[in-house]
């Protein structure tokens, strides 16, 4: 059997189709920029958690716009507000073993304006306080990624198990 020019061009232009489709399907695609800021985003609300557990006032400051607002919505359907000062007060005063969890964050960033919604639990010493909804706002400056606030729901009962939970059973 011979092949014409034409037949074997054919021939090599669909090996190099198919061997640079699979080449460049190996190869992980480089995050978006508006993935690289979605991963900033979680990163600062993630050092947020970080510094309460550990009470670390200093760094929790550094992760919040001067006058930050803190919205919680009760279980008994009353609105709390509280000023960045309050909460750094209560974090420096208040001891105990505390760790917050999101997971299935929905993250939406336009320019320096951020926006994250995600289910929570709390857990005080060991045992779930409270779950909920956090949702955060927040900005970019030259120190990256701050929040400018925290609206949250405490829910003290019904909270359904964190998928978080299964990866350690």
């Amino acid at each position: 059997m011979t092949f014409s020019p034409i037949s074997l061009r054919a021939i090599g232009l669909l090996a190099l189709t198919t061997f640079g489709s699979l080449a460049q399907a190996a190869v992980p695609a480089a995050p978006s920029q508006h993935e690289q800021a979605q991963r900033e985003v979680l990163a600062s609300v993630d050092a947020l958690f970080d510094a309460m557990a550990a009470h670390d006032v200093a760094a929790a400051r550094k992760l919040l716009v001067p006058g930050a607002s803190f919205v919680v919505l009760r279980p008994d359907g009353r609105v709390l507000m509280e000023r960045d000062s309050e909460f750094l007060k209560t974090l420096g005063t208040q001891k105990g073993d505390w760790r917050e969890r999101i997971w299935s964050p929905q993250v939406l960033v336009q320019g320096n304006l951020a926006q994250v919604w995600a289910p929570y639990d709390f857990h005080l010493d060991g045992k779930l306080s409270h779950c909920g909804i956090d949702s955060f706002a927040m900005t970019r400056d030259a120190s990256g990624w701050r929040i400018a606030g925290i609206s949250y729901s405490v829910q003290t009962q019904g909270c359904a198990p964190s998928p978080l939970d299964a990866a350690t059973r």
